[in-house]
């Protein structure tokens, strides 16, 4: 009887060792990638979370990866997630919509798999987690919010005797507001007055941001928006030919013609998540693990010369020194 239990002790220990590994047959980790769509950004950060789990030891020797992408097709995202909660062993969402599809699919299928997500502006608005300081689940990653703090003191730092900062977003879009609540907060730190417009679409933003300005507005702070970077040509020439700087949310505005951001650098992020993967693989719980984001350090200083030189405003010297030049696009 006491050698049966013994068999039966060890085989337990056996199953605890192989958590991560008892669905493989090659006894390899696998981890399942869901990436929402292809971009660079993306990209980047899917190539940042591999490196990160490669220098910490896990090569491909030990690790497999089943990597998706439905390209923002929203059935196959869902079909896709299913397959891989079902067959992996950890499981990252790239962007929120793609997160949000793992874990609905871990719910459906009543598995405990541990998923990760990274390049998600608002976890806790998209019900991905409780807080960010404490999941309280089996799900947690890096959020890709902008350093907004960071990027209003930009603006002090521009212009020594500001008094008015303007803020533009298209309404609809949530992360943008999001944003601009965090930048009107950040404002009145500072002990300036905030300017807030939004916009409905495209037809119109010349008016709106004309209005701004008139208003009064010294500079304007444009946060992450899909509608306004695709139009910063029609934003920047306006901002220009009044001599108004525009700080923005994303680096891809600055090479568009704004002047200068703080942006998320998205293989640092990936990176980030990836070091979480290792904490979990090797015992830590999701629920126990915050929510990361990049400090300043960790974000790209990014100024766009093109535009410095058509302001004619000069910058000070602690911030080119530091920054990325650009040129417009």
């Amino acid at each position: 009887m006491k050698f049966i239990k013994k068999i039966v002790v060890c085989m337990l220990l056996l199953c605890c060792a192989f958590t991560f590994t008892a669905c493989n047959k090659d006894d390899k980790i696998k981890i399942g990638i869901l990436q929402s769509a292809t971009h660079s950004a993306l990209d980047a950060a899917r190539e940042g979370f591999m490196k990160a789990l490669e220098d910490a030891g896990y090569d491909d020797t030990k690790v497999t990866y089943d990597f998706e992408n439905p390209e923002g097709n929203p059935a196959n995202m869902q079909l896709m997630a299913k397959t891989l909660v079902r067959k992996c062993d950890i499981v990252l969402g790239i962007a929120t919509d793609a997160a949000v599809a793992l874990k609905v699919a871990a719910e459906t299928e009543g598995t405990n798999i541990p998923v990760l997500f990274t390049a998600v502006t608002d976890a806790v608005d998209a019900s991905l987690v409780e807080s960010n300081e404490h999941p309280n689940g089996r799900v947690t990653g890096t959020s890709d919010i902008n350093p907004v703090a960071d990027q209003i003191a930009l603006a002090k730092q521009l212009k020594q005797d500001l008094k008015k900062v303007g803020i533009l977003y298209t309404i609809s879009e949530t992360n943008s507001k999001v944003q601009a609540d965090m930048a009107i907060e950040e404002i009145e730190k500072e002990g300036l007055e905030y300017l807030e417009r939004t916009v409905t679409g495209v037809t119109d933003i010349q008016q709106t941001l004309k209005k701004l300005i008139s208003d009064g507005a010294e500079i304007i702070y444009i946060p992450t928006d899909n509608n306004l970077a695709k139009n910063m040509v029609s934003v920047c020439n306006i901002a220009n030919e009044s001599k108004i700087p525009v700080i923005c949310g994303k680096e891809n505005m600055v090479k568009a013609g704004g002047l200068i951001t703080f942006g998320v650098n998205y293989t640092k992020l990936g990176e980030m998540v990836g070091a979480m993967a290792v904490q979990i693989i090797e015992g830590a719980d999701p629920k126990d693990l915050p929510v990361g984001r990049l400090s300043q350090d960790e974000c790209n200083l990014v100024i766009n010369t093109s535009t410095v030189s058509i302001l004619g405003i000069e910058i000070p010297s602690e911030i080119m020194e530091k920054a990325t030049k650009v040129t417009t696009e």
